[in-house]
């Protein structure tokens, strides 16, 4: 009987390392493999929307947007054309936990100096909740998976330290996904400055009563892009046309909320990717595990469908083994 376990374990042992070896590859696949659509620089010349009650406002503002240094589809500098298009002329760059973009963001704020402001932000991506820190100059701080209230306030005030303006992400979309997500009087006691009030085209009214700039939140909305879609909301801002006054402004809470439900369709003009094709199988699985830190009970569920797997396979090996050996038995007597 000891032997029988052995083997058990043995095999599992087995069948896990080959589970990982296929899982490990196809979640980098899903999170850094190629997209089903790419986009080149001049894919987003065909339009030119030009925002409703923008005209007595000098910036028109996004403060959530991805790029490839994260899990965004485009390069720096398309993301900047996509943003023009929609009728911005204003951003914060928030790749998920890192600044690997600075070195284009800064090239790239010099090259649309004239028409365009690009501010160096990041988000602060967790299972607790997303934040985005904007006007950050450097993040040297280690960036947990399930943070807690005072590693929250910590970094909080690392990002005030800075001078950077603390925003607290899609309220409604994190909710039902972070169990353990921060009230709404929590952040305000730990000094977060602003609540995005609309992301994409989710507007957060459960969050209304709690926009009040001179004691609650300031409103700011981000089209928190990954890949070119409509838009719905801008911020508008009247300030000099630079990053320092932009920043200033959000410091101040001198926002406005333009919210259309018809926006600006997206027009912006994609290729497919054959690369996608051939990777697309694993890029799916991947996508099952890649956000497994948005649900605590997540792991186990899947380690319980492995088991499941592992045991299936095993009374299925066993039957046939039995089956076998009963017309061995047959067939001798």
């Amino acid at each position: 009987m000891k032997r029988v376990w052995l083997k058990i374990l043995k095999d599992f042992g087995i069948f896990m390392l080959i589970v990982m070896i296929v899982m490990v590859p196809s979640i980098l696949l899903s999170v850094f493999g190629p997209r089903e659509f790419k986009y080149h620089d001049d894919s987003f010349d065909e339009f030119d929307y030009v925002v409703p009650e923008a005209e007595n406002y000098s910036i028109i503002f996004d403060q959530h947007s991805h790029t490839k240094y994260s899990d965004g589809i485009l390069t720096v500098e398309q993301n900047i054309k996509w943003h023009i298009a929609h009728g911005f002329n204003a951003m914060v760059l928030t790749d998920h936990n890192n600044l690997r973009n600075s070195e284009d963001l800064q090239e790239m704020a010099t090259k649309y100096a004239v028409d365009f402001i690009i501010i160096q932000g990041m988000e602060w991506t967790t299972g607790r909740l997303h934040m985005n820190f904007l006007g950050l100059t450097e993040w040297n701080m280690r960036i947990p998976v399930n943070p807690s209230d005072a590693q929250i306030q910590e970094a909080i005030d690392e990002a005030h330290s800075q001078g950077a303006v603390v925003t607290v992400n899609h309220i409604p979309w994190s909710l039902p996904r972070m169990p353990n997500h921060p009230t709404r009087q929590q952040l305000l006691a730990w000094g977060v400055d602003y609540i995005e009030i609309v992301n994409e085209d989710d507007y957060d009214y459960d969050s209304d009563p709690w926009i009040n700039n001179t004691g609650g939140f300031g409103a700011i909305t981000g089209t928190d892009m990954h890949s070119p879609m409509n838009v719905n909301a801008w911020t508008l801002m009247n300030t000099t046309f630079t990053a320092e006054g932009i920043m200033d402004e959000l410091r101040a809470r001198n926002t406005t909320i333009v919210y259309n439900t018809a926006g600006s369709p997206d027009m912006s003009v994609s290729y497919e990717n054959p690369w996608y094709d051939i990777f697309s199988p694993f890029i799916f699985l991947g996508e099952m595990f890649e956000n497994y830190y948005e649900n605590r009970i997540t792991i186990p569920l899947y380690f319980g469908y492995l088991i499941i797997a592992f045991a299936s396979y095993q009374g299925i090996i066993y039957g046939i083994q039995a089956l076998k050996e009963k017309n061995k038995s047959r067939k001798s007597e």
